[in-house]
């Protein structure tokens, strides 16, 4: 026979870490929030990739504004953490309000060798109308 104050710790301490969990994971998730104005969202499908698995990058104009990229500059940066470029490219054309557009990178750096494992950050670049330059930026983790 099981004491009930043994049977009550287990049931709230099952009942707690549930609910621990579903407030970690809304934490997590990637929500896009609209505004008003230009801005510009970006997000990777998953936090985490292998080494080698294609990552998805999502860019998202989460403002009102049309949003266009510029010819002589990239469009996606994506470098480590002290700043060191491993891979740039550059898009044409423009994103409308809530328009989505996907980009798939290889994991390949500018030079065409395989990055390594680590922690990187994705940053996006965007030009509103007047020309203000309307970025946003991520973190991403490459393992093994």
């Amino acid at each position: 026979m099981i004491p009930k104050s043994l049977a009550i710790c287990v049931v709230t301490g099952v009942v707690a870490s549930a609910l621990m969990g579903i407030y970690l994971q809304h934490l997590n998730s990637q929500s896009i929030i609209f505004v008003q104005g230009s801005s510009i969202s970006g997000y990777a499908e998953k936090n985490s990739y292998s080494l080698g698995e294609p990552v998805l990058i999502s860019i998202v104009n989460s403002g009102n504004t049309k949003l266009g990229f510029a010819n002589d500059s990239p469009a996606i940066i994506i470098r480590a953490l002290d700043g060191t470029i491993f891979f740039s490219t550059t898009m044409l054309g423009s994103v409308e309000p809530t328009q989505k557009l996907t980009f798939e990178w290889n994991q390949q750096k500018n030079d065409n060798s395989k990055i390594l494992e680590g922690r990187y950050v994705v940053e996006i670049i965007t030009h509103d109308e007047s020309g203000e330059q309307i970025t946003d930026s991520f973190t991403l983790d490459i393992l093994r």
